[in-house]
C-alpha cells in the first residue's frame, strides 16, 4: 500500500537576541520558510481533488526556492500518479538526501519500493524495502512488500531456470532437424531385385570372357625357332 500522508511543516522559533542586523535576518529566514510552506499546502489541497498536475506545479515552486524534503516527498507521490514512476524514483532519493529526520526517509525508501515493485525492479524494490526497516522495524506494511518481492524474486529465478533449460531443448531439437537425413529410395522392390539380377549376370558375362582369354593363352603353339 503506497504512503500518501504528507510530511507537517515545521518552523523552530527561537529567541529572539542579538543585534538588529540578526533579528533582519531572521524575519527573512521565517517569511523564506512560510513561502514554502504555503506552496507545499496548495500542492496538498490540489492533491486531495486529484488534480495532481496543479499539486506537482506548487511542490516544484516550493523546491525552487529551497531543496525541501516535504516538497520532494509529496511531489514523488504526485509524479507517481500521474504515470511518472522514473520521475518519482528521483524525487524520493532527493526526499532521503535532504532530509534530517529519520521518519521521512523511511517513508521515502518505502514508497520508492513501491514504485520499483511495480516496475518488476525486484532486486531494488527489496533493497528500498530493507533500507525502510532498518529505520523502522516495525513498518508492517514494508515488511509484508519485502516477503511479497523476496516470493517474486524466487518464482522469477525459478522461472528463469526453466526458460532457460527450455531454451536449450529447443536448440538441440532445431539441430536435430538441420542435420540430413538418407533419402529414401525411389525404385520398387522389384526393379531393385531385377537391376541386381542384371548386375550379377553382367559380372557372370565378364568372368566367362576372362576364363575364356585365359584358356586360349594356354593352349598357343609355342613358336619354334
Amino acid at each position: 500500500m503506497l504512503i500518501e500522508s504528507f510530511i507537517p511543516e515545521r518552523i523552530k522559533m527561537k529567541a529572539l537576541q542579538g543585534l538588529p542586523l540578526l533579528l533582519l535576518l531572521l524575519i527573512s529566514n521565517i517569511s523564506f520558510s512560510q513561502s514554502i510552506k504555503k506552496q507545499i499546502i496548495k500542492g496538498n489541497d490540489a492533491y486531495k481533488k486529484k488534480q495532481y498536475n496543479e499539486a506537482a506545479v506548487a511542490y516544484q515552486k516550493a523546491l525552487t526556492k529551497s531543496p525541501d524534503p516535504t516538497a520532494y516527498y509529496n511531489l514523488g507521490n504526485t509524479l507517481y500518479k500521474t504515470g511518472k514512476p522514473d520521475e518519482a524514483l528521483k524525487s524520493y532519493d532527493n526526499t532521503v538526501q535532504t532530509a534530517k529526520t529519520n521518519p521521512v526517509k523511511e517513508k521515502a525508501f518505502y514508497n520508492g519500493g513501491v514504485v520499483l515493485q511495480s516496475q518488476n525492479k525486484l532486486g531494488e524494490c527489496i533493497k528500498a524495502y530493507k533500507n525502510a526497516l532498518k529505520l523502522d522495524p516495525n513498518d508492517e506494511d514494508a515488511r509484508q512488500n519485502l516477503q511479497r518481492a523476496l516470493q517474486q524474486q524466487k518464482q522469477q529465478q525459478q522461472q528463469d531456470q526453466k526458460d532457460k533449460k527450455k531454451d536449450q531443448k529447443d536448440q538441440k531439437d532445431q539441430n536435430k532437424k538441420e542435420e540430413p537425413k538418407p533419402q529414401p529410395s525411389k525404385i520398387s522392390k522389384q526393379d531393385a531385385e531385377e537391376k541386381l539380377k542384371s548386375l550379377l549376370e553382367h559380372e557372370k558375362n565378364l568372368q566367362d570372357k576372362l576364363h575364356k582369354v585365359k584358356a586360349n593363352a594356354t593352349d598357343k603353339p609355342k613358336k619354334d625357332w
